[in-house]
């Protein structure tokens, strides 16, 4: 696995949109995420198509590629930082140069939801770690989360790091529009929970894989699906996937786990991690539980769900290939990870 240089003040931030642009009123959002980074001691660069959408994407998939090309073939670019996530990342894909960017010295790239489709791919066909954590916006709320400002501190570190459980989290977002820099709204109480017993103590290790399910299922039987690769590698160390979902009800759930799980990507696994699920409906008396259940089940491997990671913030930062190991107890959970 190739891990970045750690970030030091002086460093460039990259900032370029792979999926959906910034317009209108969230200009504003992430002129405040690109001060808040300069104060850090960072300098900033956009891409041209940045600040353009057009039917929930910053440019045709060529442009989109091609200005992520340049910002990874910049030596003087240390790390990239999409503004958000959005639709249609997958598009771009073709136009990457991958084997050009298995040979490139590899940098930070960090992001969530659709981003998850990028960093997804360059891990597991490029063995290129990469940070699911806080989107650029995220950067631009006053005041910015702890758990934002944690997400650059691990960054600007190659030792191990532990994260506990968070304390609370927000069910649902404050209105942009109204207030550009509104905070995440954190009224609910966080608690991890085992899928089979509540009660019980857990731990489990292994090499970090996942994202955003809604968007990483796409990938299955397409080139860029080389998982099973990724796993036969690291075989002595074992899998932790880690999923969260933005859109899907519960049947959408049940259907994809199912789906990947025939495709062989349970294979080798040590144990599962479910984030919070955002928009999550149930179909009839069939809920978010029984998806996991029903998909689950037969692979006889502790699942934790209801974790600190995806679209009800805020979140752990996770880096796709670090070696992690879980612990589980009441409710609470820790998860420690090692750049090796």
């Amino acid at each position: 696995m190739r891990y970045p240089k750690a970030l030091i003040k002086g460093d460039t931030i990259g900032v370029t949109a792979p999926s959906s642009g910034v317009t209108g009123v969230f200009n504003k959002r992430i002129d405040n995420a690109i001060k808040r980074l300069e104060n850090l001691g960072f300098k900033v660069v956009e891409t041209e198509s940045l600040r353009k959408n057009n039917k929930f994407v910053s440019a045709d998939p060529e442009t989109r590629a091609i200005e992520f090309m340049e910002l990874y073939r910049n030596k003087n670019i240390n790390a990239i930082i999409p503004p958000w996530g959005g639709e249609f990342l997958m598009d771009m894909l073709p136009y990457l140069d991958i084997e050009e960017l298995r040979n490139l010295e590899s940098k930070w790239i960090m992001g969530f939801s659709d981003t998850s489709t990028l960093n997804f791919v360059l891990t597991t066909n490029c063995d290129m770690a990469t940070v699911h954590g806080p989107n650029l916006s995220d950067f631009g709320a006053e005041p910015v989360d702890p758990s934002v400002m944690e997400a650059i501190n691990i960054l600007m570190s190659t030792k191990g790091f532990s994260q506990v459980n968070l304390e609370s989290y927000q069910k649902s977002w404050g209105n942009v529009q109204k207030d550009p820099f509104v905070p995440y709204q954190l009224t609910e109480r966080v608690e991890w929970k085992s899928l089979w017993k509540a009660d019980e103590e857990i731990k489990f290790s292994g090499r970090l894989i996942g994202g955003c399910l809604d968007v990483i299922c796409k990938l299955i039987g397409t080139p860029y699906d080389k998982v099973t690769d990724y796993i036969t590698k690291y075989k002595d160390d074992k899998i932790v996937w880690y999923f969260e979902s933005c859109e899907m009800n519960a049947g959408d759930i049940y259907r994809t786990v199912w789906q990947i799980k025939m495709n062989g990507w349970f294979d080798n696994c040590s144990g599962v991690l479910i984030g919070r699920p955002a928009g999550e409906v149930d179909m009839g008396d069939f809920d978010f539980k029984d998806a996991l259940k029903s998909s689950l089940e037969s692979l006889s491997i502790p699942v934790i769900y209801d974790v600190d990671i995806g679209h009800l913030p805020p979140q752990i930062t996770i880096i796709n290939g670090a070696f992690g190991t879980v612990e589980y107890e009441n409710g609470a959970g820790k998860i420690h990870q090692v750049l090796r």
